[in-house]
């Protein structure tokens, strides 16, 4: 059932365990298959979790989601808990510690990007948005920005010597930018953490819906950045487009502008560094990004400031 691929993916990104993780989910995936009497379909394209279409007695389609126990899964695990009922996907089933999650599967579960109006698409997000932001409960620790900064200062010291791929200048720019985000920041909420386009679906029982939260503890307005990471480039005037969807999401949310686009610049310098640590070439689409907040508080600076 688990493909090689993703059998090798696991070993390369946690070694042995990743090995036996997989044994064991093949194991549980047949437990599974004897205690719901599950129909199984082909698994979706796999990054860091096993996700499958399955059917359910009298033909109820749903999605069993399987990862690897860390705090990435059981963040998501308490995410979903604590979304439910709020523009987020059903959960049907779980079990934290065997590491599994049976989710309602939002049919035809297209997302945001068909919409072919950015103004169309700006006010479903932000619906859906709204919608799930509240106040984080005491049931579980989520990490907040200030540990998700903390990448930062990971990539500093990889490339303490200032070599890496990124500007110093940026970097720097991040790291003192965030410092003052962070002591002046306002109300905190639980953030969905990875809200765009592909995470948001249409279901045609229940509409928007949100998918894969990640968990994050911060200001409504870091929720709003991933957003504007995704489906510019196609774009004729990129710069045009992100001027125009952080102006109309703080407008649509009642969102601080100004915080906004600086959490803007600080979450694409981060998602680079990302990138950075995880081997990949996408730092330089976070990059691109930043470049075009910095524009944008230079252009709003004469304004109000932060």
């Amino acid at each position: 059932m688990i493909p090689d691929y993703f059998r090798s993916k696991m070993k390369a990104m946690y070694g042995e365990s990743g090995v036996v993780w997989a044994d064991q989910a093949e194991l549980i995936i047949l437990s599974l298959k004897e205690k719901f009497n599950l129909t199984f379909g082909d698994p979706f394209s796999l990054s860091y979790n096993f996700v499958v279409p399955v059917i359910l007695p009298g033909d109820t389609s749903a999605v069993l989601k399987m990862g690897y126990p860390n705090k990435d899964f059981s963040n998501e695990f308490h995410a979903l808990v604590e979304f439910a009922g709020d523009a987020m996907v059903k959960v049907i089933d779980s079990d934290r510690e065997a590491g599994w999650i049976l989710l309602a599967h939002l049919e035809p579960g297209t997302g945001l990007h068909s919409i072919g109006d950015e103004d169309a698409r700006l006010k479903i997000f932000a619906s859906v948005a709204r919608q799930l932001w509240h106040k984080p409960s005491a049931l579980h620790t989520f990490p907040d920005v200030k540990a998700w900064s903390e990448g930062i200062q990971r990539y500093r010291s990889r490339f303490h010597d200032a070599n890496g791929p990124l500007p110093e200048k940026m970097i720097a720019k991040a790291e003192s930018l965030f410092v003052h985000l962070l002591s002046s920041s306002n109300e905190q909420y639980l953030l969905h953490g990875d809200l765009h386009h592909e995470n948001i679906l249409y279901s045609a029982s229940s509409g928007w819906n949100a998918i894969d939260p990640k968990g994050l503890v911060g200001e409504r307005e870091y929720d709003c950045i991933q957003y504007t990471l995704n489906h510019w480039k196609q774009h004729e005037d990129p710069y045009e487009l992100l001027k125009h969807r952080t102006s109309a999401l703080s407008s649509l949310l009642s969102l601080s502008y100004e915080r906004l686009i600086a959490y803007g610049f600080c979450h694409s310098v981060l998602s680079a560094c990302w990138c950075v640590e995880d081997g990949s070439d996408c730092w330089e689409n976070g990059a691109a990004i930043a470049e075009m907040y910095e524009k944008l508080i230079k252009e709003n600076k004469a304004g109000s400031p932060l």
